[in-house]
């Protein structure tokens, strides 16, 4: 991995200005700094504003695990800029499958209650229910080793097997042949006709991006980590502003160039 603000990285960023390129940003971690509970996260007013700015000369994206209707109560970009659900929403999908996912999670709420009142009271776990998955969180457990064990034991016991990917102090469960971020970026390149795309992204929900074998992608992690597939990497969430602010001069310039 090689740190985005390097003399290698900023090429490359510049390269985009080159070509029809599709940004795309994950939410939690990313856009905002992780925070104890889902419902407290705040987007900066600088962030939306630059954010806003993007968009208004490229096309832009937030792909996150969070529904579409949470997302649109955090930010004002529109739900044409968002995909939820890690890719099952905001780009009309399969009937079928979003029913179905919707079936599969309600059958696991079910499954997952019968043990998780033994559970709540000692480990501050909480179910997060995104209608077409599910996360389970336990950053509010004061023995957080404790409670991934906990739960991985009614996972483990759940039916359909779910796929796990796990997060920040949190198991996101997604039914089998649901979508990931990364069929939902493919997508949406392909209906928006753009040949390139850049994706920044913090945790393993991520890496279904970042593994792509697809050389059109950019791929930057907030976070360095060495097992990461991310080709590029952020020190930390607080320099998301100044990626921002480089995209819209780049793209601007282009714009400008376009118009000679």
């Amino acid at each position: 991995m090689k740190y985005l603000f390097s003399e290698m990285g900023e090429q490359v960023v510049e390269s985009l200005s080159f070509t029809r390129t599709l940004y795309a940003f994950d939410f939690d971690g990313t856009l905002v700094p992780i925070v104890a509970s889902p419902e407290l996260v705040r987007i900066s007013r600088e962030t939306e504003k630059l954010l806003h700015e993007l968009a208004s000369c490229a096309a832009v994206l937030i792909i996150s695990g969070r529904s579409v209707a949470d997302l649109s109560t955090h930010i004002t970009l529109g739900r044409k800029y968002l995909i939820g659900n890690h890719g099952l929403e905001g780009l009309g999908g399969n009937k079928e499958t979003i029913a179905k996912c919707e079936a599969v999670c309600s059958k696991w709420l079910n499954q997952l209650q019968r043990g998780w009142d033994a559970l709540k009271s000692d480990t501050g776990t909480f179910i997060e229910n995104k209608k077409y998955s599910l996360a389970l969180h336990y950053r509010k457990s004061r023995n957080k080793k404790n409670a991934r064990l906990e739960l991985f034991s009614l996972i483990e016991k759940l039916q359909p097997p779910p796929r796990v990917i796990l997060g920040k102090c949190v198991m996101n469960l997604i039914p089998a042949g649901g979508p990931h971020k990364g069929v939902a970026l493919l997508e949406a390149m392909m209906k928006l006709n753009l040949k390139c795309a850049f994706y920044i992204g913090d945790d393993d929900t991520d890496e279904d991006v970042f593994t792509l074998p697809d050389n059109r992608i950019i791929t930057v992690r907030v976070g360095r980590r060495s097992t990461s597939q991310a080709q590029f990497f952020l020190k930390r969430q607080s320099e998301i502003n100044k990626l921002l602010r480089n995209l819209i001069k780049i793209n601007q310039k282009s714009t400008l160039h376009a118009g000679v």
